[in-house]
């Protein structure tokens, strides 16, 4: 179990990272966040009144998450395609882990931006619950 106060419990729980009480996404499903509802994290915690959006274009460093994000899937299960798949062409291989990288683009935006602001802000536990 993750426990409260730790960074890998603000970003599995949907938590706000500074009072880990908080929603950081509307909803913790990412793809009603993004696709259904067209809407981008809560503009601050409910609990804590922290604002997310911390500077002028503070989540374009989020970018470089989601692409770490996307090129460690493509390394891992396409090697993996590739070794239980011998047989399968190169181009194959492309296209299903194409697919899969728009399938799962939503999750990664919504783990993407958690770890950024995770990056930056710090558990504070004199916040009151």
């Amino acid at each position: 179990m993750i426990k409260k106060g730790s960074k890998l419990y603000s970003i599995s729980y949907n938590k706000c990272p500074k009072c880990h009480c908080g929603s950081f996404w509307h909803k913790n499903n990412p793809y009603l966040n993004i696709l259904k509802n067209n809407k981008l994290t809560n503009s601050h915690c409910a609990n804590c009144m922290f604002k997310y959006e911390i500077e002028p274009g503070f989540w374009f460093g989020a970018m470089y998450v989601s692409y770490a994000i996307a090129v460690a899937f493509v390394l891992i299960f396409g090697a993996l395609l590739y070794v239980f798949f011998e047989n399968m062409d190169i181009i194959t291989i492309v296209s299903i882990l194409s697919v899969f990288v728009i399938i799962f683009s939503p999750i990664n935006h919504f783990f993407s931006r958690l770890i950024w602001i995770n990056i930056f802000i710090d558990y504070t536990n004199s916040i009151k619950q």
